[in-house]
C-alpha cells in the first residue's frame, strides 16, 4: 500500500462524503491513506445506508474504515427520513434548474423557504465539531455527481474557506475514442478551491455536461487512477506473483469470475446464460478447481445464488477484486473495470461478453461493436460459449501465463498518470497551506 515519506505533521482535516457504493471509497483510498500518513484527521460520512452496506461487503474498504487509527472517525447519517429529505432536495433543485422556476417570483419565494429548511436538516446531521468551526480550512472529498446536488452548494456556503475534491466512483474509461490525441490544460491553477480529479483528459471530454462540470471555478486535473500506482500495488503484485509462481505445485486451479447482474446492460435470460455456460465450460475443462465469484455491487438477485447451492466448488466472496486477483490463476469478466484491476497485477483476464448483443455503452467499429477493455488490449475476448472454451483451453495449455502483450497507448498513459498522482495532490495541499512547503 502507499506510504508517504513526508515529515509534515500538520493537523489538517479531510471529510469524505459517501452516498452510492464502495467504489467511491475504493477510488480515493490511496489519497486518504496518504492524507492519514501526513497527519490529517479524517472523517468519513456515510450519507445512505446502502453505501455503508456496500463498503462493509468489500473487505479492503471495510478494513480501511475499521482500522485502529485515532485520526479516523466514521459517521453514519443515513436513515429513512434523512435520505428522503436529501432525495427531495435533489429533485427540487434539478426541477428548479430545468424549468427555471426561480424566474417566477412566487415560486422563487417558496423554493427559497423549502431550500432553507432542507439545508438546515442536512447541516444539523453533520458532526457537531464541524459546524462549530466552519471558518477552518477543510478538505472535502466526494464523487463528482455531488456537483449536481444542492448539498454541495450548502456546504460551500457554510465552509467558505475549504477545498473540494470531486472524483469518479470507479476507474471506468469514459472516453470512446482512444485514438484521439488529448491534451492537459496548459496551466493548472492549484490555488482554486474546487478540483475535478479524473483519470484521463479523454474522460472529461466525454462526461462534460457544459454545466456544473464546466464551471470556471472547477479545475480539472487528470491524475490517472491512484490505486493503479506501483506504490499502492507493490505488496499486492508480490502476492500475485508468488501465488502464480506455484502453479505446477497446486492440485486445484483458482478461477475468479467478475460477475454482472441483470438490469440496464443485461437481461435476465442473458445473465443466466452467462453464468450457466461459464460453469459448464469450466466444469468440462477443469474438474479440479475453485470458482470464486465477485458479484457486481448491484447484482441482486443473482443466478450464482442457485449455482452455489448445488456445487461446493463455487463460492461468492466479498474481498476486494485486487485481493482476489492475488489468489487467482486467471479471471473471467462479464465486462467491467475490474479487468483493469486484475491486469494491473499481471493476472490474465478473459472477457466473456458479446458487445453486439449487449451493445449499451459499447464502442462501434464498422458494422459491429467491441468493448473498451478489448480496445485497451488488456483482455482476451470471448463472445460466446465456443470462444470461451477456446480461450480457457489456451489458458490451460500456457499454464495461465499468457497475458495480452499490446496494450493501447491510452492505457499506458493512464498507468503513467496513475504513478504520478501524488504530485498533483501535493501541489494543491501546499498551495492552500494544508501541508508545509
Amino acid at each position: 500500500m502507499y506510504t508517504s515519506t513526508s515529515s509534515s505533521i500538520k493537523k489538517s482535516q479531510a471529510i469524505l462524503f459517501l452516498s452510492g457504493s464502495a467504489g467511491e471509497l475504493d477510488w480515493v483510498q490511496p489519497i486518504l491513506d496518504d492524507l492519514l500518513s501526513r497527519g490529517f484527521k479524517l472523517k468519513i460520512i456515510f450519507l445512505t445506508k446502502h453505501v455503508l452496506e456496500s463498503v462493509q461487503k468489500n473487505r479492503m474498504c471495510n478494513d480501511f474504515i475499521t482500522q485502529d487509527n485515532s485520526n479516523l472517525e466514521v459517521y453514519t447519517l443515513g436513515n429513512y427520513f434523512f435520505e428522503k429529505f436529501e432525495r427531495f432536495g435533489y429533485l427540487l433543485h434539478r426541477i428548479s434548474l430545468k424549468f427555471k422556476l426561480e424566474r417566477i417570483f412566487l415560486l422563487k419565494f417558496i423554493l427559497k423557504i423549502l431550500n432553507a429548511q432542507l439545508k438546515v436538516i442536512f447541516l444539523k446531521n453533520l458532526p457537531e465539531d464541524l459546524l462549530s468551526s466552519k471558518e477552518e480550512k477543510y478538505l472535502f472529498l466526494s464523487e463528482y455527481p455531488s456537483l449536481r446536488r444542492p448539498r454541495d452548494i450548502w456546504i460551500k456556503e457554510e465552509f467558505t474557506n475549504s477545498i473540494f475534491f470531486y472524483s469518479p466512483h470507479s476507474p471506468h474509461i469514459y472516453s470512446k475514442d482512444l485514438d484521439k490525441e488529448y491534451h492537459d490544460k496548459v496551466k493548472i491553477n492549484y490555488e482554486k478551491k474546487s478540483f475535478l480529479l479524473l483519470g484521463h483528459p479523454g474522460d472529461y471530454s466525454f462526461i462534460n455536461d457544459g454545466k456544473e462540470l464546466a464551471d470556471p471555478s472547477l479545475e480539472q486535473i487528470f491524475i490517472g487512477h491512484p490505486k493503479y500506482s506501483d506504490k499502492w500495488l507493490s505488496q499486492l503484485k508480490h502476492k500475485a506473483e508468488d501465488f502464480r509462481s506455484k502453479y505446477q505445485s497446486r492440485k486445484d486451479l483458482n478461477i475468479l469470475v467478475l460477475s454482472r447482474g441483470y438490469g440496464s446492460y443485461l437481461d435476465e435470460d442473458s445473465h443466466i446464460n452467462l453464468i450457466e455456460t461459464t460453469f459448464e465450460v469450466i466444469d468440462e475443462l477443469i474438474p479440479n478447481c475453485n470458482i470464486f465469484v465477485k458479484k457486481h455491487p448491484r447484482e441482486s438477485p443473482s443466478h450464482w445464488d442457485e449455482i452455489t447451492k448445488k456445487f461446493s466448488s463455487v463460492s461468492v466472496v466479498n474481498d476486494h477484486i485486487l485481493q482476489l486477483a492475488t489468489k487467482a490463476d486467471f479471471v473471467i469478466s462479464y465486462w467491467g473495470s475490474g479487468a483493469m484491476d486484475c491486469c494491473s497485477l499481471g493476472v490474465p483476464v478473459i472477457e466473456y461478453w458479446n458487445p453486439d448483443k449487449q451493445s449499451k455503452d459499447q464502442i462501434r467499429e464498422s458494422n459491429s461493436f467491441t468493448t473498451i477493455y478489448r480496445k485497451l488490449g488488456i483482455v482476451f475476448p470471448a463472445n460466446d460459449k465456443k470462444e470461451l472454451k477456446q480461450e480457457i483451453t489456451s489458458m490451460i495449455e500456457n499454464e495461465c501465463k499468457s497475458i495480452p502483450e499490446n496494450h493501447h497507448p491510452f492505457f499506458q498513459e493512464l498507468i503513467y498518470r496513475s504513478n504520478h498522482w501524488s504530485n498533483s495532490i501535493e501541489k494543491i495541499l501546499k498551495a492552500h497551506g494544508l501541508i508545509d512547503n
